[in-house]
């Protein structure tokens, strides 16, 4: 199994149930040490602080996540290099964040161990400082609990792994006046079996439903857009050609629709393209276009 196969991290790993969860356990854990982050306020006071400060962080780890998951350039590093720059960029988030929620305490007269720096003889310069100062403190634990993040796909792939059965035999009867056989299973058909359930649709995250509207083909990877959103996964095109040959075609060498999701079909330069429902535009080859004028019909927006 390939690094890609085993990766939990994607898109279905970093999803709201279990960062709240994360968030819980962090803000329990930082209140019941005691950490009140230099703060001379009441416990709620200090609990909503961290409460705001992890909200935006693991928020922006998500986003991070998502967006560098679907740039190809960065889809292909592992998790935890993916998640290190996750947190990298939710700390730039989180510092002006972070600064402003002690400006305003400070503003509230609340002692925050910090230098009021917003008011009347306030500059541009000692606020990005400030804010500069503020990310060199958030920085370190932003990116440490991204790739904590982690800890959960790390503990599966260490997990072993059953190989399965190369022959599966099973006993039966023959009627047969002389002796009972095993007939044994053909191995092409377990090969056949483990190919399917290795598919790029099987690494689809259940978040984005089943209800695909195009796919595209990104080297070895696959985009998938569904009604829910897109993901790129292992795999290759041919997969979902063959899977959902009931509901679509391919028009393009890397590109695969859902006819019931067509919307319009119309000429664009020098090329045909069509009009997906979520808006995507999708190219036509030259030697499928006039298969499909006299399907959808050109320049005609279909329902």
């Amino acid at each position: 199994m390939s690094v890609a196969d085993r990766s939990f991290i994607r898109f279905s790993f970093i999803e709201p149930p279990y960062l709240l969860a994360v968030g819980f356990v962090l803000l329990g854990t930082f209140v019941s040490v005691g950490s009140k982050q230099g703060l001379e306020a009441p416990l709620l006071a200090i609990v909503l602080v961290w409460a705001l400060h992890l909200s935006v962080g693991l928020v922006a780890i998500r986003a991070g996540v998502i967006g560098l998951s679907r740039w190809p350039r960065t889809a292909k590093w592992s998790d935890l290099s993916l998640l290190a720059a996750s947190g990298f960029i939710a700390s730039l988030v989180l510092a002006p964040v972070s600064f402003m929620i002690d400006q305003s305490l400070l503003t509230l007269g609340v002692d925050a161990d910090d230098e009021l720096l917003i008011g009347s003889g306030a500059t541009l310069l000692k606020i990005f400082f400030g804010i500069a100062e503020e990310w060199t403190h958030v920085v370190g634990p932003t990116v440490l609990v991204a790739v904590m993040l982690a800890l959960p796909a790390w503990w599966a792939g260490r997990q072993p792994v059953s190989k399965p059965l190369s022959i599966i035999s099973s006993s039966s009867e023959v009627s047969d006046s002389h002796a009972e056989a095993k007939v044994p299973i053909a191995r092409d058909s377990l090969n056949s079996e483990l190919t399917e359930t290795r598919s790029c649709l099987q690494r689809l995250p259940p978040a984005l439903g089943a209800d695909l509207i195009a796919a595209q083909s990104e080297l070895q990877y696959v985009r998938i857009y569904t009604t829910r959103g897109d993901a790129l996964v292992l795999g290759a095109l041919k997969d979902v050609a063959e899977q959902r040959e009931a509901e679509g075609q391919l028009v393009h060498r890397t590109w695969w629709v859902s006819t019931r999701h067509v919307r319009t079909l119309r000429r664009k330069g020098t090329q045909y393209v069509l009009t997906m429902a979520n808006g995507l535009e999708v190219p036509v080859s030259r030697r499928r276009q006039q298969g499909l004028i006299r399907q959808f019909g050109s320049s005609t927006t279909l329902n």
